[in-house]
């Protein structure tokens, strides 16, 4: 589960900055993901993550389709 948090997270760093209308809240859930992350609450940051992207790139985008 750590690969999978681990990869969710770089996905979503990697959009975070897209210039999106919701790139704030993109990037709020970015750091509850790092934090729930470095808590060793892997489900949680990928969940986090995924949110993240949902906010980034949308839910239709193969990037958050991959997580």
């Amino acid at each position: 589960m750590i690969n999978q948090a681990e990869k969710a997270i770089r996905i979503a760093r990697k959009h975070v900055s897209n210039g999106a209308v919701m790139e704030s809240s993109a990037r709020s859930c970015l750091a509850d993901a790092i934090n729930t992350f470095d808590k060793g609450n892997f489900d949680a940051a990928v969940m986090w993550a995924k949110k993240s992207l949902a906010y980034s790139v949308g839910v239709f985008h193969q990037d958050y389709k991959a997580v």
